[in-house]
């Protein structure tokens, strides 16, 4: 396995992260659905607000988006508007805040990515990677991976690759997969598995013909389809404490429609109202003349 520093990143994307996807859609729903009754029931006391039907549908995404932050009082004509528009700021004001608090905190927390990608661009380069001394990694860089081998070095203990690698000395140091392990069981936030590769390995050597052979496959299969070398794995990378003192939290926790239905209700149930006690006044001053 080739293990490497992480480095922070952010996603270019980061800022539609706060909310889940249905927050943002049923968002701009009520959004317009506002837009459309505070419209619809002041566009006959406010000329602005009439037009084509082109110029119309541009004032009714402008009412939706913008024109909430922009009225005031003097150019409500209404009272249902006026209320349409209290409890739709209201609830705009407290999702605003949660938005943000949920961005803030998106990016002061470190989010971790490799630092280098593939082993590829380490040898176009021409960096310094480091091995397991005493392994068959050395010979395995620089006749199957194209290492040169001025630019190996070997290392005995975990403190050394940990240091080398926070000091720059190597770029990259490449070790058998149960040594990987315990290394970032212990330097579980400074560093990250950035390839594996498939060759080598350890295995028990027997002479050829030997009636041990049988036994001791057998006794491997058990151990693997019981669950015992994952059980023995287990115990072994829990024996290692993590000595980074450094925190880091990669998972976010995104609100989702369950933390505003409430106030999606109160400002959707409020325009409604308005919408309906509109169209009764509407309707009955209609049949009256």
């Amino acid at each position: 396995m080739m293990v490497v520093p992480v480095i922070s990143y952010h996603e270019q994307w980061l800022f539609v992260k706060p909310f889940t996807l249905g927050m943002w859609a049923l968002t701009i729903v009520i959004y317009i659905y506002n837009g459309f009754v505070l419209w619809l029931i002041e566009r006959k006391h406010s000329p602005e607000l009439q037009g084509s039907a082109l110029n119309q549908a541009g004032i009714l995404l402008c009412l939706s988006f913008t024109r909430l932050f922009s009225l005031d009082g003097d150019q409500l004509k209404n009272n249902l508007t006026r209320m349409i528009t209290v409890a739709w700021l209201f609830v705009a004001i407290i999702v605003g805040q949660c938005y943000t608090a949920s961005l803030t905190s998106m990016l002061t927390v470190r989010r971790l990515a490799p630092r280098v990608a593939d082993y590829e661009s380490l040898k176009n380069a021409n960096a310094v990677v480091g091995y397991g001394r005493g392994a068959h990694v050395a010979s395995y860089l620089v006749d199957v991976l194209g290492f040169k081998n001025e630019n190996i070095r070997g290392f005995t203990s975990p403190e050394e690759y940990a240091h080398a690698l926070r000091n720059k000395e190597i770029a990259a140091v490449f070790l058998e997969a149960p040594f990987s392990k315990l290394f970032l069981a212990r330097y579980c936030k400074s560093f990250m598995v950035a390839a594996t590769f498939g060759e080598g390995g350890f295995a028990f050597v027997l002479p050829r013909g030997s009636f041990m052979v049988t036994d001791f496959t057998k006794a491997l299969l058990n151990v693997s389809e019981s669950g015992t070398l994952q059980t023995i794995e287990k115990r072994m990378l829990g024996s290692e404490q993590c000595v980074d003192m450094e925190s880091d939290h990669d998972e976010y926790g995104r609100l989702g429609l369950s933390s505003f239905w409430s106030l999606f209700i109160l400002t959707g149930g409020t325009s409604t109202i308005a919408l309906v006690i509109h169209v009764i006044i509407t309707l009955r001053n209609h049949f009256r003349y």
